[in-house]
């Protein structure tokens, strides 16, 4: 399996916002060793008064399988993105959300994951927010 298909410590979040699309680099360090069946990195927000909001993700299997989705808060509603929105590196995941947005005005609360066969590891990356 390729060193770029191996679940690794998150380090840091950018989430870029365009007037097209939502791009979320998902900044990687050392590999976290074990087997696995999947891996993944997540981000959850909610506006200021604790509603709304997103959780944006992107999962890899050892299938080798690909996806990223984004789900709706607000409109209990999901989009699954398919595997040629993803860029995997070694240090990096980048994710190209098409016709996505951040959704609200202002953020309250936000916290960016990790996770192997669905149980989170790490929770306290530092998040960039940008919009352009």
């Amino acid at each position: 399996m390729s060193n770029d298909r191996l679940p690794r410590r998150l380090t840091s979040v950018l989430v870029e916002e365009t007037d097209e699309d939502l791009i979320v680099t998902w900044g990687l360090g050392e590999p976290t060793g074990g087997s696995f069946h999947y891996f993944g990195y997540g981000l959850r927000y909610y506006g200021v008064d604790g509603n709304g909001g997103k959780i944006i993700g992107v999962r890899v299997s050892n299938k080798p399988e690909v996806t990223a989705f984004i789900f709706d808060n607000a409109s209990a509603t999901q989009s699954n993105y398919v595997e040629d929105a993803v860029t995997l590196r070694e240090d990096a995941i980048v994710v190209r959300y098409r016709d996505a947005s951040i959704g609200l005005d202002e953020i309250g609360i936000i916290n960016a994951y990790s996770h192997t066969d669905g149980y989170d590891r790490d929770r306290d990356a530092q998040v960039s927010m940008v919009r352009r």
